[in-house]
């Protein structure tokens, strides 16, 4: 017996129906014959002649192969019907407001987002399996708060009536809050879940998406390295192994149009160094009070054009986009990152060139950041400056562009304000022992194992223009074609 909605009917004479039926991406094929349906020639054409494409039928019988060899179902009665479909599914559908404002036709007529779908339940599964295998505590922190925090972004804010119409706002990350249960004394926890940031959408980028992220007591950066080393080539390599059976249309990696494998070791390149090198210029000291005055005249003097940001922080992540970022196609640890981009991180001055760094490594994939891995910063007083450090970053940028912080803001040229987390800070003063953190967006690796372009493929509705979309009837809104 097997229930599926009808992809095709064909008829062969008057006495034999052919099926395609289709259920969970799963298509099987139908051999209907009058011989077998234990009716008479007019009570078969009947129901057979009400069944259209997109209906809903159960069907019994046995398995067989026919003539050509092609595994099929012989039904021995006629069809249950259980649903009709009111309308004729098109051939194809390829047009994205469509999609957006229909995503259940879309499923029905492009039967591969369904086994996306299927394989980001699978992948989720598989590292929170992975998590709980190594001792890893599974937890759920809050999404609405005072404070976001964890990250520097902008928030969505709204309001509560239980708090007196107090500005709340959505998570950016859950780190924060799992960092307190550490210091609690559950030393390893992990969170796989939503986050929100109110900024732009693009191919990689969506103001809502999935991540997960654990942290472990007494892990240092080499500990991360091999672990997201060691997790990502088992997930490829299980994946791979369930592709066929469970994940029917996803190609297999000698296929893909970026092929890339996570074979370990991974590729490491040095941040500072990297920049030097491609520049042929010896950075400044990038915590001396001149930093940002000689990093520009470097940017002048190379013929280098100045980023809209022109902080700090804004210049190193540029040079980063222009010279390490390209390089960044196998899987790469970009490690050993400016104290200045990492306001959570551990950091320490290193000896070989006098640089302040973080205990910190960005893994890079197909020229994406995939996972971010931290040693915390556990000193309250340290962290504390570092929260204040990056709001002068601000001033310096407004500074800099002769321009408000608000009009910086509303232009999307200045890092999001990371204000001084004070009950954050408060629960340092209770000890939290060195930590290692790790963030991976579960999305972006889904595009990978699935070889899908744009974020929205791997969620179920969509982008964020494309979920509002769907809600709108045939109301449309501009440009939602990143969102498939």
């Amino acid at each position: 017996m097997g229930e599926g909605r009808v992809l095709s009917i064909r008829k062969s004479g008057s006495k034999l129906i052919f099926i395609d039926l289709v259920s969970d991406a799963f298509k099987v094929q139908v051999v209907s014959s009058l011989k077998r349906s234990g009716v008479g020639p007019t009570e078969f054409n009947e129901a057979y002649s009400r069944i259209k494409r997109g209906d809903i039928l159960c069907v019994k019988g046995l398995p067989g192969k026919t003539r050509a060899g092609e595994l099929s179902l012989y039904t021995s009665e006629l069809p249950q019907f259980l649903a009709p479909c009111l309308h004729n599914p098109p051939p194809e559908l390829t047009d994205v407001m469509k999609r957006a404002q229909s995503r259940h036709v879309d499923l029905i007529v492009n039967p591969f987002n369904i086994s996306v779908l299927r394989a980001r339940s699978w992948v989720i599964n598989w590292m929170r399996n992975y998590l709980i295998s190594h001792n890893f505590t599974e937890v759920s922190t809050p999404i609405l708060a005072e404070l976001s925090g964890g990250a520097a972004a902008k928030p969505f804010e709204t309001s509560s009536r239980v708090l007196d119409a107090r500005k709340l706002q959505l998570r950016i990350a859950p780190e924060l809050w799992l960092k307190r249960l550490i210091i609690g004394g559950l030393e390893r926890v992990f969170e796989i879940g939503p986050n929100f940031r109110n900024e732009n959408a693009d191919a990689t980028h969506n103001p809502e998406f999935y991540s997960c992220e654990f942290y472990e007591a007494y892990a240092d950066i080499e500990t991360l390295k091999t672990r997201t080393a060691s997790m990502l080539s088992d997930v490829l390599h299980q994946f791979e192994a369930a592709r066929l059976n469970e994940f029917p249309g996803i190609r297999k990696l000698t296929e893909r149009r970026c092929a890339v494998d996570f074979k370990p070791p991974f590729k490491e390149m040095d941040f500072v160094s990297s920049i030097q090198k491609e520049i042929g210029v010896t950075l400044p000291i990038l915590d001396a009070p001149y930093a940002t005055q000689d990093l520009l005249r470097i940017f002048d003097k190379k013929g280098i054009e100045r980023p809209v940001n022109c902080s700090l922080p804004g210049l190193l992540d540029y040079l980063s986009s222009k010279y390490i970022e390209p390089k960044c196609f196998l899987p790469t640890f970009v490690t050993d990152i400016p104290a200045c981009l990492s306001p959570l991180a551990k950091t320490s001055r290193r000896v070989s060139d006098g640089q302040l760094i973080a205990h910190r490594a960005e893994l890079y994939v197909n020229y994406k950041e995939l996972a971010n891995l931290y040693e915390e910063e556990n000193s309250p007083f340290q962290q504390r400056a570092k929260f204040m450090e990056q709001n002068q970053y601000r001033t310096a940028a407004a500074q800099q562009n002769g321009k408000s912080i608000e009009q910086l803001e509303q232009a999307d040229q200045v890092l999001p304000e990371m204000p001084v987390d004070e009950g954050y800070i408060g629960a340092l003063e209770w000890g939290l022992p060195p930590v290692g953190g790790w963030g991976i967006g579960l999305d972006r690796l889904l595009m990978i194992l699935c070889d899908v372009d744009r974020i929205g493929g791997v969620m179920a509705f969509g982008g964020l223009k494309a979920t509002v979309l769907a809600g709108r009837g045939n109301e449309p809104i501009p440009d939602i074609t990143g969102d498939f």
